[in-house]
């Protein structure tokens, strides 16, 4: 499912309730430039929204259904005050223009009224080399397209033992392995599932195995982890990763 891996890889949430649902986690999301459409007004989408929402839900607010993106995020200001979280830029490529410099532009007109505690949210097209663009001005990403067709990972389960014994397909080592990581530097060291112990080339440091044995004769012995514990697991793993 894309709304777990793209949870589990770091994003903050999933807008699709039942997607939500599946992962065990409240769904998140913003207005619609549909409820705006049907509004005919800006302004009035925006009090119907903090009207029906409940007081848990952000107040992200639309500015870019039927007019420039900088009147339309002061006018959100104007109607939400204080309870306005963030507002949303989903400009469409025929008038998006320098999207960048319209984004701080919003900021600029946010700022100098006093509204520096609004936060600026994209969406659109968002990939990862526009995100990297974005940064030093955006605060958050709605990312839709470009993670259900992101780069993959190519990877395979691969049959190494059978009846205990070791076999494997060529090109590939026989044998049930276990993988092990220096707690320091993060360094990685396969050897065969016998090796009971393993220190780590680079510092000498005793290293730590990962790979544990889930199911045995087909029983669960080790609860399977919740999206969220996957997902916190590989946020603080890619604190060591450099960019």
């Amino acid at each position: 499912m894309i709304e777990r891996n793209a949870f589990i890889g770091g994003c903050d949430g999933v807008a699709v309730i039942e997607s939500a649902e599946l992962i065990g986690e409240e769904p998140s999301g913003t207005m619609s430039h549909t409820l705006i459409l049907c509004c005919q007004d800006e302004r009035l989408a925006y009090e119907i929204f903090d009207e029906a929402m409940s007081a848990d839900v952000k107040r992200i607010a639309l500015v870019d259904t039927f007019q420039d993106e900088k009147f339309g995020a002061l006018y959100a200001a104007e109607v939400l005050g204080e309870r306005l979280y963030a507002v949303r830029l989903d400009t469409p490529g025929s008038r998006r223009g320098n999207f960048l410099r319209i984004m701080q532009e919003v900021r600029w007109e946010l700022d100098i009224r006093g509204y520096t505690n609004v936060r600026i949210f994209i969406s659109g097209d968002i990939d990862e080399d526009k995100i990297l663009e974005y940064n030093d001005v955006a605060d958050a990403y709605g990312v839709g397209t470009h993670i259900s067709n992101s780069p993959v990972i190519n990877f395979a389960m691969d049959i190494v033992e059978v009846d205990s014994a070791p076999l494997a397909k060529r090109g590939k080592p026989s044998g049930l392995k276990q993988l092990w990581r220096c707690p320091t530097g993060g360094q990685r060291l396969t050897t065969l599932a016998s090796v009971e112990t393993a220190v780590c080339p680079g510092c000498g440091e005793p290293m730590e195995p990962i790979l544990k044995v889930r199911y045995t004769d087909g029983r669960r012995v080790i609860p399977d982890p919740s999206p969220r514990q996957i997902r916190e697991h590989v946020i603080e793993q890619l604190k060591d990763v450099e960019l």
